[in-house]
């Protein structure tokens, strides 16, 4: 008689997670570091002192997370990574704090060659990111060999 592999529910998955609190931190640091680099958003006008109050306090925050992730050493999703600048720690937002172009500086210009680029418009930073034909590619948080049981 073999046992009946168990399934273990996202639940019991999430109370069993090593680090726990240190992925609760540095989750409630990039919705606070989101959030501040948001705020000016809410009224046009008050978009430059709140740009100019809350812009540190979100570098602040994202470059607090990042320092809690290295410390406790675990792995920052993808997604959260792609989203902060590198140099400055400035919540990329599309069309306030970065730019986004397509580039495809092959000379034949191929299709499979093109790079999407995010450019900081604080440091000036850039994130290359390639979007050729090729899509085997799979993020390491969805790979079925990532969950650990």
């Amino acid at each position: 008689m073999a046992k009946k592999e168990k399934k273990k529910s996202s639940a019991a998955l999430t109370k069993s997670l090593k680090n726990r609190d240190q992925y609760l931190r540095t989750s409630f640091l990039y919705q606070a570091s989101a959030l501040m680099a948001n705020a000016a958003n809410t009224t046009p006008e008050l978009a430059v002192t709140a740009t100019s109050a809350t812009a540190p306090l979100a570098r602040y925050y994202a470059s607090q997370m990042k320092a809690v992730a290295r410390k406790s050493v675990i792995r920052l999703d993808p997604n959260i990574k792609r989203s902060i600048c590198k140099r400055c720690d400035t919540v990329l937002i599309p069309g306030r704090t970065c730019a986004i172009v397509v580039e495809n500086e092959s000379v034949d210009k191929v299709p499979h060659a093109d790079v999407l680029t995010h450019t900081c418009r604080v440091c000036g930073g850039q994130k290359r990111f390639p979007i050729g034909k090729k899509g085997d590619f799979v993020v390491f948080t969805e790979r079925p060999d990532h969950v650990v049981e």
